[in-house]
C-alpha cells in the first residue's frame, strides 16, 4: 500500500468517525430535547393546578368572609361603588 492509499483510508475513516459522531449527537440532543419539553409540560400542569386551587382558595375565604361580615361586605361595596361614580363623573 503506498503512502497516498494509507492516507486516503486514513482519511476516510476518520471522515466515517465523524459521521457516527455526528449522528449520535443527532440522537443525544433529540432525546435530550423530548426529556426537557417532558420537564416543561409537567410544570406548566402543575403550575396551572396550582393557580387554579389557589383561586379556589380565594373565592372560598371571600365568600365565607361576606357570609361573616354582611354588613362590612355591603358597605365596602356601597363605598367602592360610590368612588367608581365620582369617577366615572369626573372623567
Amino acid at each position: 500500500m503506498t503512502t497516498a492509499n494509507a492516507a486516503a483510508v486514513k482519511a476516510n475513516s476518520q471522515s466515517d468517525d465523524l459521521g457516527h459522531q455526528i449522528e449520535a449527537l443527532r440522537a443525544d440532543v433529540s432525546k435530550l430535547m423530548a426529556t426537557v419539553s417532558g420537564d416543561v409540560s409537567e410544570g406548566l400542569e402543575q403550575a396551572g393546578r396550582q393557580i387554579g386551587q389557589t383561586g379556589r382558595d380565594a373565592r372560598t375565604a371571600a365568600t365565607n368572609t361576606v357570609i361573616e361580615h354582611p354588613l362590612a361586605a355591603v358597605s365596602i361595596a356601597v363605598g367602592v361603588g360610590l368612588l367608581l361614580g365620582l369617577v366615572a363623573r369626573k372623567g
